[in-house]
């Protein structure tokens, strides 16, 4: 049921102490309430952490903040490490936000900010444990450039109780090393998950390629295209401007699902990878091309291949906002697509939260990353 604010005097954010804080959640709930004797719900599906190591960061998170616990409520414990003095204490400050259900009945959803500066951000994953519900599981959003795996104690400290980590690629500087770093954490998660327990890291970007690896896989089906996937000799994939590791993602899925063996890396800083791969009908190449300008997405895949005996190329093109388009050159087909619903980051997140199962095709598709970025740094 789609929800609107309703304004209320328990809306403004309070600093109070760490101390204070479920006092001051349940003294604005009451003040949300006022005199309605109708009931008000704590809309609570999980607890949702988030870590930001940036002021623009935190700023663009809490605006996201409304729209997301409207797709997927929760108790948000929001973590801001900003420059200051490192002997400052932690601070804090609460906010229940209140939505109208329907005529009368209200929910309300409890957002509790963290502060602190150096080495207090240390102390983050102790002040966390006291604010989570324990019967609900935990989301942590790690929303920093830096890449989980080379966080060090503190990612290990916040995710110690989390079912699922979600971070975002978009944007890591030194992709080879992020992402072969990123994938043996990954099977690290996967090899201490037992005994009903389990953590999941899940990325955005892999969760943004799901209609490019739609239409992929139909543009490359046996039924519809024979022979076609055993005849790929090059892939090319151009992207913008900090989508590279989206592009890797997408391109160790396909190798994966073609088959392919990686022999060799090759890696022009800033302009282009390349890999060479051994196959049943050759040795097939993929590079990963960066455009100068354009939306930090990929925006073409162009494959060369075989069709009815004769060399084609498919190419796979972002039309618009809403539609991503398959063409043939050499043969006279009808275009395929694929429509290509708009999120926004609230609603990647939104249902990303809702989403916390094991991916084994995320996590086999990491591992055939993993050995792209050797390749690359040896």
């Amino acid at each position: 049921m789609t929800t609107t604010a309703a304004p209320s005097p328990g809306q403004e954010a309070i600093t109070v102490p760490l101390g204070e804080i479920e006092r001051e959640l349940n003294r604005q709930l009451r003040a949300l309430q006022g005199s309605d004797e109708a009931p008000l719900l704590r809309a609570r599906m999980s607890n949702l952490v988030i870590f930001c190591d940036r002021k623009e960061t935190s700023e663009s998170v809490t605006a996201q903040i409304p729209d997301i616990v409207a797709v997927h409520p929760a108790r948000v414990v929001l973590l801001v490490a900003e420059p200051g003095p490192e002997d400052a204490n932690i601070t804090a400050t609460v906010q229940v936000r209140g939505h109208r259900l329907g005529n009368r009945q209200q929910a309300c959803t409890e957002q509790v900010t963290l502060y602190a500066a150096g080495a207090m951000v240390g102390g983050f994953p102790f002040a966390v444990r006291a604010l989570e519900i324990g019967d609900l599981p935990t989301n942590l959003w790690w929303a920093s450039a830096q890449p989980p795996p080379l966080a060090g104690p503190l990612l290990y400290g916040l995710s110690e109780n989390a079912q699922q980590i979600i971070y975002d690629s978009l944007g890591w500087l030194e992709p080879a090393r992020a992402v072969a770093a990123t994938a043996n954490w990954i099977e690290q998660l996967a090899s201490e998950s037992g005994g009903g327990r389990w953590r999941v890291a899940s990325d955005l970007n892999w969760r943004r390629l799901k209609y490019w690896r739609r239409l992929l896989a139909q543009a490359l089906d046996p039924a519809s295209a024979p022979a076609a996937a055993e005849s790929v000799s090059e892939v090319l994939v151009e992207h913008g401007p900090h989508a590279v590791v989206q592009a890797w993602e997408l391109m160790s899925w396909l190798s994966q699902m073609l088959n392919w063996q990686v022999l060799t890396g090759r890696v022009q800083p800033g302009v282009e990878l390349s890999w060479r791969f051994a196959s049943p009908k050759g040795e097939p190449r993929i590079r990963i091309r960066r455009l100068e300008k354009g939306p930090p997405e990929i925006r073409r895949v162009q494959i060369a291949c075989r069709l009815e005996g004769k060399p084609v190329t498919m190419n796979l093109v972002v039309e618009s906002d809403h539609r991503l388009a398959g063409h043939l050159e050499g043969i006279d087909a009808a275009p395929r697509t694929v429509n290509l619903p708009k999120q926004s980051p609230a609603e990647l997140i939104g249902r990303q939260l809702s989403d916390r199962e094991p991916d084994p095709v995320f996590r086999e598709s990491m591992s055939i990353a993993r050995v792209f970025a050797r390749s690359v740094l040896s």
